[in-house]
């Protein structure tokens, strides 16, 4: 009888083991993928910010072209032009 529960103690230290060794390697690979994830988003979210801020750079540049050559035309020339690309279709 005591051969049977050494053997049994055996058994299940071996499957604890064994188990507890799996659950260990599932967190440590879980936490590998959270970091990947959280790099992902944070490389995401950096490339969202430089292209809003090139954009950004980009139209502030086209509206300041804009009211240059507005301030350099003459009085009537803007009236027509806002007449003409600015009014209400139909």
């Amino acid at each position: 009888m005591t051969k049977l529960k050494a053997i049994l103690a055996f058994i299940v230290t071996a499957v604890l083991v064994v188990l507890g060794a799996f659950g260990l390697g599932s967190m440590r690979g879980r936490e590998k993928a959270e970091a990947k994830a959280d790099k992902h988003r944070t490389d995401e979210n950096a490339a969202a910010t430089k292209a809003a801020a090139e954009r950004r750079v980009e139209v502030t540049k086209e509206a300041s072209n804009v009211h240059q050559t507005v301030s350099h035309m003459p009085d009537d020339d803007v009236d027509c032009e806002l007449r003409a690309n600015w009014t209400r279709k139909g």
